[in-house]
């Protein structure tokens, strides 16, 4: 075994136990679990590189589209990952709390409210919402675990929401919002220190999203 593919099967290790720490931190609402309620954490693992490519041309294109380098800057890191841990909110309900955060007094009252919402274009949108407040919590801890596990093995990675972004327009995650956690090993952080890149656009905005 080479050393590519020494690093390579312990990312998998840990990206998997990181997936594991996504799904056992802790959540509002944990009583609708003991009712049979269904889990709302997705996580899916992508390593080819050609999916990691489409990720890269998703990014330009949207780049190009609304004249942000920024955009352009995270197309070349998704080229250079080894790795990359999606972690989302798919198929979510909310707690049944009432809390009021989003807006509205009850549960009920905010899900009725989101399916009369939905604009023109939203499809368009990086992720579509509202999004029940509490649940975009549960994301946050969900992912800062899973990051936990990442330092902890000493894999260099960065939480990123612009490749999860590609990865929901692509179709290969399902998730309403959701967090990419992404991995590389190499003898340089290859998150640390990044330039934005020079780009030029022209007047005319890029067709597709």
């Amino acid at each position: 075994m080479d050393q590519h593919e020494i690093f390579m099967e312990a990312l998998r290790h840990v990206a998997q136990l990181c997936a594991v720490a996504a799904m056992t931190a802790p959540k509002s609402g944990g009583q609708l679990f003991s009712k049979g309620a269904k889990p709302f954490i997705e996580t899916v693992i992508i390593e080819d590189r050609e999916t990691l490519g489409r990720f890269a041309e998703w990014l330009r294109a949207r780049g190009t589209r609304l004249k942000e380098p920024i955009w352009f800057r995270d197309a070349e890191t998704a080229e250079k990952l080894d790795l990359v841990l999606f972690i989302g909110l798919a198929k979510w309900y909310p707690p049944v709390y009432d809390c009021g955060a989003c807006g509205y007094a009850t549960c009920a009252e905010f899900l009725r409210a989101r399916e009369h919402q939905k604009p023109a274009g939203i499809e368009d949108w990086e992720f579509p919402g509202p999004i029940c407040q509490l649940r975009a919590i549960d994301l946050g801890i969900a992912v800062g675990s899973a990051a936990k596990i990442a330092s902890m093995n000493n894999i260099d990675a960065r939480c990123q929401t612009r490749i999860a972004s590609a990865a929901r327009h692509l179709g290969i995650i399902q998730a309403d919002l959701a967090v990419a956690l992404s991995m590389s090993v190499s003898h340089k952080n290859i998150f640390f220190d990044r330039k934005m890149p020079e780009v030029t656009f022209s007047e005319q905005p890029a067709e597709g999203k």
